[in-house]
């Protein structure tokens, strides 16, 4: 199972992402009984992305208790270049056979927006946390 986590660059609530995240693996350990393997896909990028790390390695007993092994994997992306190659890049990051998607959302965030359309554009499910 492959997870997207996408996020604003500028966002703040810790709380939050742990929350969605704690949220996801319990809804994929529902509905997904055979995949034992999560694989949460993100940049790694400050805000939101950089948060996944910090919080993949705090409760990474969690997952092993409900039997999945947590990994993530880094999508690297280069911070210079024009919009549309920064697009092209999230376009090839969700084409690359990701299973559910988490968008952590700030108001007026291009990125994440694109993202949110591009996701539903190819059925991924998604949940979308938004900070105001």
């Amino acid at each position: 199972m492959r997870v997207l986590v996408v996020g604003s660059t500028n966002w703040k609530n810790y709380n939050e992402v742990m929350r969605n995240m704690t949220l996801e693996i319990e809804d994929i350990a529902v509905k997904d009984l055979e995949d034992k393997k999560i694989v949460f896909v993100h940049t790694g990028l400050r805000g939101a992305e950089n948060m996944v790390t910090e919080y993949l390695g705090k409760v990474e007993k969690f997952p092993r208790q409900k039997g999945y092994s947590v990994k993530e994997e880094l999508y690297r992306v280069k911070l210079e270049g024009s919009h549309l190659q920064k697009a092209t890049a999230d376009y090839d990051m969700i084409t690359s056979g990701i299973d559910h998607a988490i968008v952590f959302f700030k108001q007026g965030d291009k990125r994440a927006e694109y993202c949110v359309r591009i996701l539903k554009e190819f059925n991924i499910p998604t949940l979308v946390a938004k900070e105001v």
